[in-house]
């Protein structure tokens, strides 16, 4: 089969390069795409490596531009803000916070002052705008890009961020009877993200528990989600070691051998830089000053998230013994030595903390014991995000969250003289949320076969535009205008664009009244020439030659 794996940024590559790899040693014929390149989050399809000769780079695709492109853009953030009016996301302001900031328009930051509404209101109010998102035209540009690549399946992901121009491709794909598939890719994506906002042929997630998200929060129906476990983990269950003890606490700049602790640091969004490393400066006084000796004299290693590393270099710990930040700057985390250092840092670890990070679910894989602790500056993105609940024990997590960090000391303590217990319930966790279909089973083959078997069944009919498409496009239309006045009327100076355009088209005109004077003159000049030439000629010169 032909296949077109559309991904938001290079960024995702890293979630399925091992699906990438499998579905091309199948045989199937891989195109890569991205909608974008993010400046802030430095991985590039470099990162294909091994894949590079075994699957085709489009790079960045078109994007669907012009008025009705903006008009999709501010449709698709009002439906993102409008789903952090549910009751079960009303609770996360920071989420909602974030949403309205990046993608609601002006016109309607109104919005905001509605707390919350039942969730059957949220979901009329979700499919309406959704009706509304259908009768915006499909973008040409889009439709010749896949008329050119006439994949079997378009597989995109994650297809939930802010306003997302992915869903112009399911739009496109569905215009000409191309299966699709949104492929989710991290444990997040579904609560933290914008909307589906259009109904794919299949939804792939990892667990029952997303399976559940994408029913409850997204409207799709069951049968149309599959569960196949977390693919991007499988390296995990396999990966061996690079460095033995010695060799890795030397290169990671740790004084001795002796037990470390790992605080593996989270995204800008969960901790800004500088915040994190006040947090991990408390942190490292509380362990420190611990009634447990073995605690007490236990090394720490700090690893900074890839893309939040601004706050650790210089070194903000460099003063405090038996610390080392490794590594300090931003790295490529698809690269193959990165993802070895990682690795290595884990499984030489005692214990691992964190704040709120997929990091913690890698440590749980290699079966370390993992350790939180609620902090008043992450409120909103600890207890205020959803899956962040996920990793409590309660809700079949293995993640120990204390309420303060003398409790999370004594957790710590009380902990690491269990490992056995530790061990246990991490693998009941990975069981459930990585690999459901059993911890012996690889999500990666599994991922595979659920989109070939998505490209063996018959090609969903090409869908036209309904009649009634047609007659929404003036509301459509009508809906966008408070929009734009708002956003032109917030802007620092309103009348900037109208001067500038004044000011191009008097340039241009005076460009154009100069040159058209010129050349007028220029042809004047030369008439007058012959005319001159053919006086001299025709009058001058007989009445010369009759005198002499």
């Amino acid at each position: 089969m032909k296949l077109l794996f559309l991904m938001d940024s290079p960024e995702y590559l890293r979630f399925y390069d091992s699906a990438i790899e499998e579905l091309a040693s199948r045989g199937h014929t891989v195109s890569l795409a991205v909608n974008n390149r993010s400046a802030k989050k430095p991985v590039g399809l470099e990162g294909l490596g091994a894949l590079a000769d075994r699957v085709r780079v489009l790079g960045v695709v078109p994007q669907h531009d012009g008025m009705w492109g903006e008009i999709a853009y501010g449709l698709r953030g009002v439906m993102d803000f409008v789903r952090y009016l549910h009751p079960r996301l009303a609770a996360a302001p920071a989420l909602r916070s974030r949403i309205k900031r990046k993608v609601l328009p002006s016109g309607y930051h109104w919005l905001d002052r509605i707390p919350r509404l039942d969730a059957g209101a949220v979901r009329v109010i979700q499919r309406t705008l959704m009706a509304g998102d259908r009768a915006i035209p499909v973008s040409r540009a889009i439709a010749t890009c896949l008329e050119e690549e006439a994949p079997d399946v378009l597989l995109v992901s994650p297809l939930v961020d802010a306003a997302s121009d992915q869903v112009d491709w399911i739009k496109a794909a569905r215009a000409r009877g191309i299966r699709t598939a949104a492929c989710i890719a991290s444990w997040d994506n579904l609560t933290n993200k914008g909307s589906l906002r259009i109904e794919p042929d299949l939804v792939v997630v990892w667990n029952e528990i997303q399976a559940r998200e994408a029913e409850q929060y997204h409207y799709i129906p069951r049968h149309k989600i599959a569960a196949t476990g977390a693919q991007l983990f499988d390296r995990w269950f396999d990966k061996q070691l690079t460095r033995d003890r010695s060799a890795f606490c030397a290169h990671a700049a740790l004084p001795d051998t002796r037990p470390f602790l790992l605080f593996t640091g989270s995204s800008s969004f969960i901790s800004e830089s500088r915040a994190e490393v006040a947090f991990v400066r408390r942190w490292i006084t509380a362990v420190r000053n611990s009634g447990d000796p073995i605690l007490r004299d236990m090394n720490i290693l700090v690893r900074p998230h890839p893309y939040n590393c601004s706050g650790w270099e210089p070194d903000p710990l460099a003063d405090v013994p038996g610390v080392a930040v490794f590594p300090r700057r931003g790295y490529n985390p698809v690269d193959a030595q990165n993802r070895s250092d990682f690795f290595d840092s884990l499984y030489h670890a005692t214990a691992v903390v964190g704040i709120n990070t997929s990091a913690m679910i890698e440590a749980a894989i290699i079966g370390r014991p993992v350790f939180s602790m609620l902090a008043e500056e992450f409120s909103g993105t600890q207890e205020g995000t959803i899956h962040f609940h996920y990793l409590l024990p309660e809700n079949g997590g293995c993640v120990r969250i204390a309420s303060n960090l003398d409790d999370h000391v004594r957790q710590l303590s009380d902990r690491l003289g269990d490992p056995a217990g530790a061990h246990a319930e991490t693998r009941r966790f990975v069981a459930s949320f990585i690999r459901p279909h059993g911890l012996d089973r690889p999500a990666t083959p599994i991922f595979v076969d659920t989109v070939e078997r998505l490209a063996a069944q018959p090609a969903p009919r090409p869908e036209h535009t309904p009649v009634w498409a047609y007659a929404l496009r003036p509301l459509v239309l009508a809906a966008a205008v408070p929009a734009a006045i708002a956003t032109w009327l917030h802007r620092p100076d309103p009348l900037a664009s109208i001067r500038k355009r004044a000011r191009t088209a008097a340039h241009r005109t005076r460009k154009t009244l100069g040159k058209t004077t010129a050349i007028a003159s220029a042809r004047v000049r030369r008439g007058a020439k012959i005319a001159n030439k053919q006086w001299r000629k025709s009058v001058l010169k007989p009445l010369r030659a009759r005198r002499s």
